[in-house]
């Protein structure tokens, strides 16, 4: 079992890498071959794929680091309130944009958890874009932090179709993406939900979905700070 999900991730791997090193290779070609003007345009388009194969090498080694336990946290001790507005203010302005309305709610009296700030809104960013991907316009995102017991419960809810059954079980999976999402501008690369599940992980949390008629949570939780792992 250990070897085939071993090939299943290097197939994943070839393909997720073959398509912007295709781009920049067929892009590059014909700029020399003076097929395509050599002009910032043209140039722009194997740019871009460069940027993407290096966000994908760099999740990669993240999801790699994280999953083997050698990830270094730069553990705190943090108030959600702060977590939470700090996730808000880097997409208060693309909600804005796109039409859909962004909602805040954090139970008063919250205790502090243990956390590292910049991992924590590694998590959030993955969870809001991943909202904000599959949210139309007119629809809402509602981000709640609320007790747990002996944990602060935080949540991203997206109004929309919710997530099928079949879906909710493989979301955390890497290089997995929905049948709807497989498009690269809709879906990514597929990683950034495993990476949170990791990172989750390593505070020592837990993170799943919930789905009702019409909306889709993504929930995790983490220790009261003092039950915390530390770095």
């Amino acid at each position: 079992e250990a070897e085939e999900i071993r090939r299943r991730m290097a197939a994943d791997i070839a393909h997720e890498l073959r398509t912007p090193v295709s781009v920049i290779r067929t892009q590059l070609e014909a700029m020399l071959e003076g097929v395509y003007p050599l002009d910032a345009e043209h140039v722009a388009v194997a740019y871009d794929q460069a940027l993407h194969l290096a966000r994908l090498v760099d999740d990669l080694r993240t999801l790699t680091l994280a999953e083997t336990g050698r990830l270094h946290l730069n553990m705190m001790r943090l108030r959600p309130p702060d977590v939470v507005s700090r996730a808000v203010a880097g997409f208060e302005l693309l909600t804005q944009d796109a039409g859909i309305k962004l909602n805040v709610r954090v139970e008063p009296g919250l205790p502090e958890i243990n956390g590292d700030p910049d991992r924590l809104q590694q998590v959030f960013a993955n969870l809001l874009s991943n909202a904000l991907r599959h949210t139309s316009q007119g629809g809402e995102i509602t981000i709640e932090a609320e007790h747990g017991n002996g944990t602060v419960r935080f949540s991203v809810t997206n109004t929309g179709e919710p997530l099928k059954p079949e879906h909710v079980a493989r979301v955390f999976d890497r290089f997995w993406r929905a049948d709807e999402a497989r498009r690269r501008d809709r879906g990514g690369a597929g990683l950034g939900l495993a990476i949170t599940r990791q990172l989750i992980k390593l505070h020592g949390g837990k993170i799943w979905v919930e789905t009702g008629e019409d909306r889709t949570s993504f929930i995790f939780e983490l220790p009261n700070a003092g039950d915390s792992p530390s770095a």
